[in-house]
């Protein structure tokens, strides 16, 4: 399965540690980005399989960074790292073709899982609308995510 990563982070130790991270799991940081615009080049050159964006970064934020990503290399995914967790960033990130959505105060393993998600073609969120986690491929069915209901003795 392809594994190309490009990191866009404007802080420098956060793409350090992150680019650690993911190489110790077996991916290949093929660039890094201190801001948007650096990202766009970035991508136009070497075309990841996987963008993984800061939100918030000088110059073009990740959102509207990932958009043109997006646009100059169709098969790449993208993968917003953010502190917010309001839903109307969430919606706007996958209205846009974001696949994953990773919230920085979350264990860095939610990282390397949302990578491994939207390469398998499903989207990742660890902050989703109502609070819950929801990852669903694309022939999935809204019905398999609703909680069952309980009924019976003690329900």
């Amino acid at each position: 399965m392809p594994n190309r990563i490009l990191l866009a982070d404007d802080h420098a130790i956060v793409r350090q540690g992150l680019k650690a991270l993911l190489e110790r799991e077996g991916f290949t940081v093929i660039a890094e980005a201190e801001d948007g615009q650096a990202a766009v080049r970035a991508a136009r050159e070497r075309c990841p399989d996987v963008a993984v964006l800061d939100f918030s970064m000088p110059l073009l934020n990740g959102r509207d960074a990932a958009r043109e990503i997006l646009q100059v290399c169709p098969r790449a995914k993208a993968i917003l790292l953010t502190m917010h967790t309001e839903d109307h960033y969430v919606l706007e990130a996958l209205q846009i073709g974001v696949k994953g959505y990773v919230v920085k105060n979350q264990a860095s393993g939610d990282l390397v899982r949302a990578i491994n998600e939207v390469q398998r073609g499903m989207t990742s969120s660890s902050s989703s609308p109502r609070g819950s986690r929801r990852k669903r491929s694309p022939n999935s069915s809204r019905s398999a995510s609703r909680p069952r209901s309980r009924t019976g003795p003690g329900s």
